[in-house]
C-alpha cells in the first residue's frame, strides 16, 4: 500500500518532547501515519524509538506536544474515551512480555477474559485456537512460555494481539535476537497480520532488511526526531550522512532490493 495524501491520518504525533532526568530523548518529534499503512522507524539502538511507542499507547505522557488518534487528541480525552482509544491498540513488546505463570492458551486469552465479558468460554477458546493457527502455533495451548523458543515466544505474543483484533498495532524490535530465518518468518507474520486485521502499524527496529519487507514508508529517528521519511523505494536514495552511515552495515544485496521495493 502506498502513501495517499487524501487518506485521513490514523495517528498524528506533533512536536513531542520527553526527558528522563537530564537525558533528553525526544526533541520535537513529529510523525503522521495513514490509516492502514505500515510505517517503520529505523535508528540505532538506544535513541528513543521505543519511547515513542510507549507515548502512543499511553504508557507514558509527553513533557510537551500531543498525539492524535483518529482525529482525537489523547490528552484531551476523558478517561473513559482514552481507555476506549487505547483498547483499540495492541503492542508487541521486544521481550514478548508473556506471563510466565500462564500457558500459551491462557496468555492468548488473557485480554478477552479481562475486557470482553460478552464472550462465552467456548467463543474465547475458538478465538484463541484461530489466533494460534494464524501464527503457526496450533495445538500449543498447554505449553508454558519456558517451553518455547525465542521465535515461538514472539509468535505467541503476536497471537495474543491478533485475538482481540486491534485497529492499531505497535511493534517494538520484533526481530531482535532471532536468527535470519526466524526473523523472516516473523516479518511474514507481521504482513499477514496487517492484511487480516486491516491494521495501521508502526514498527521500530534497527533491522533495515526487516523494514524493507514490511514497511510502506520508512523513517529515520536520530537526535530525538524523525530526520527523514519516504516510501521504501525512495528511502535508500535519501542523501543524509547519518542515514548513509546506517546503511553501510546493512549488507543489502541487489537481489534483496529488487524483491522488496
Amino acid at each position: 500500500m502506498s502513501n495517499n495524501s487524501q487518506t485521513q491520518p490514523m495517528i498524528v504525533v506533533h512536536d513531542l518532547w520527553k526527558k528522563y532526568g537530564k537525558l533528553q530523548v525526544l526533541e520535537g518529534l513529529s510523525l503522521s501515519v495513514n490509516e492502514g499503512e505500515t510505517v517503520v522507524i529505523l535508528g540505532r539502538s538506544g535513541v528513543g524509538k521505543s519511547v515513542l511507542l510507549r507515548q502512543i499507547i499511553g504508557l507514558e505522557a509527553p513533557d510537551k506536544g500531543y498525539i492524535e488518534v483518529e482525529g482525537q487528541r489523547i490528552s484531551k480525552m476523558s478517561q473513559q474515551k482514552r481507555f476506549k482509544s487505547v483498547k483499540g491498540m495492541g503492542m508487541l513488546f521486544q521481550g514478548s512480555a508473556l506471563f510466565d505463570s500462564m500457558n500459551v492458551g491462557e496468555n492468548t486469552a488473557f485480554y478477552l477474559r479481562e475486557h470482553d465479558q460478552n464472550l462465552s468460554e467456548k467463543e474465547i477458546k475458538n478465538r484463541v485456537a484461530e489466533a494460534l493457527k494464524m501464527v503457526g502455533l496450533e495445538g500449543t495451548e498447554q505449553k508454558m512460555p519456558s517451553d518455547l523458543s525465542g521465535g515461538m515466544r514472539k509468535r505467541a505474543a503476536l497471537a495474543r494481539l491478533i485475538v482481540y483484533r486491534p485497529r492499531i498495532v505497535l511493534y517494538d524490535e520484533p526481530t531482535t535476537g532471532l536468527d535470519p530465518i526466524t526473523a523472516m518468518q516473523i516479518n511474514d507474520l507481521i504482513n499477514s497480520t496487517r492484511k487480516e486485521l486491516k491494521a495501521t502499524s508502526i514498527v521500530v527496529t534497527h533491522d533495515i532488511k526487516s523494514a524493507m519487507v514490511i514497511g510502506d514508508r520508512l523513517a529515520f529517528h536520530s537526535e530525538g526526531k524523525i530526520v527523514a521519511i519516504a516510501p521504501k523505494n525512495e528511502f535508500l536514495k535519501i542523501q543524509n550522512p547519518q542515514l548513509q552511515a546506517f546503511f553501510k552495515n546493512a549488507l543489502l544485496t541487489p537481489e534483496f532490493l529488487a524483491t522488496n521495493q
